[in-house]
């Protein structure tokens, strides 16, 4: 449902955000016609018919200035659904998420050994420790319990995330050979951590952003985030107690910036 309601948001912006025509008036449009005032379709002095040469320019819903951000007309707010929230301070009960790809290491034994691998950002890294406690829980409902076995900041991914290396225990053969689990690592509550809704956060190839209420704007701003807990995701640089971002439709933001960066001209 969620990818169903990002395009429903995409196709609302770009409905409204068509491309802009200004319609051409006085001698310079006449120049052009090489005819003054002529209607739609009647032939000007040459003999010649004209069809509709001239577009109003259409209501646009959303527009993209570098230095202020994107600005949304209060009705494609209400069709996107777009909404803002404040950032706050708040104690942060807080826990590590990250989805590894688990191997077995050996058959044949009672309770074969395993090994996931994950990756995290490099700030997240930092809090972890070989050794530390990894609760595992896989698809279909089974848990298990690992430990750190290894942190390695040196082979970054492209989203300069690091390798988090779990081994543990698992009785019986019934799984295959690879599977997947979802890793969590709890961690000391923080309290005062400066927290937004995971919903605000967008993650792209270039890195991690909100958008921040920018006067009648909203800017993308460059952050970086720590732990996660009951859908709050906290950010360690980038924002101040206080600041208000978008929580819902960033992603059509983004869309909106991109087009008007990289989307070149307009098109039809």
């Amino acid at each position: 449902m969620k990818s169903l309601h990002w395009l429903v948001a995409w196709l609302a912006v770009f409905s409204l955000t068509g491309c802009k025509r200004t319609a051409e008036s006085g001698s310079a449009g006449e120049a052009r016609h090489g005819h003054a005032a002529a209607e739609e379709g009647k032939p000007d002095a040459h003999g010649h018919s004209h069809g509709h040469e001239e577009e109003a320019e259409p209501s646009s819903g959303a527009s993209y200035k570098k230095g202020q951000g994107v600005s949304v007309k209060d009705e494609t707010k209400k069709l996107l659904g777009l909404e803002t929230a404040e950032v706050t301070g708040q104690a942060l009960a807080r826990k590590l998420e990250f989805t590894t790809q688990a191997f077995r290491l050996g058959t044949g034994e009672a309770m074969p050994r395993w090994r996931a691998t994950g990756t995290l950002p490099t700030g997240q890294i930092a809090e972890l420790r070989v050794g530390q406690e990894v609760a595992l829980h896989a698809n279909g409902g089974e848990s298990f319990t690992g430990r750190v076995e290894l942190l390695d900041e040196s082979l970054l991914n492209l989203h300069g995330e690091g390798v988090v290396v779990v081994e543990f225990t698992q009785p019986g053969t019934n799984a295959g050979p690879v599977t997947f689990l979802q890793a969590t690592v709890a961690l000391p509550e923080v309290k005062g951590a400066v927290v937004v809704p995971g919903s605000a956060v967008l993650r792209t190839a270039e890195g991690t952003f909100v958008f921040v209420v920018n006067g009648e704007a909203y800017q993308r701003t460059a952050v970086k985030t720590g732990a996660q807990a009951d859908g709050l995701v906290e950010i360690t640089d980038g924002l101040l107690e206080g600041d208000s971002v978008v929580t819902k439709q960033v992603e059509a933001l983004y869309l909106v910036e991109l087009r008007a960066v990289k989307g070149g001209g307009h098109s039809h």
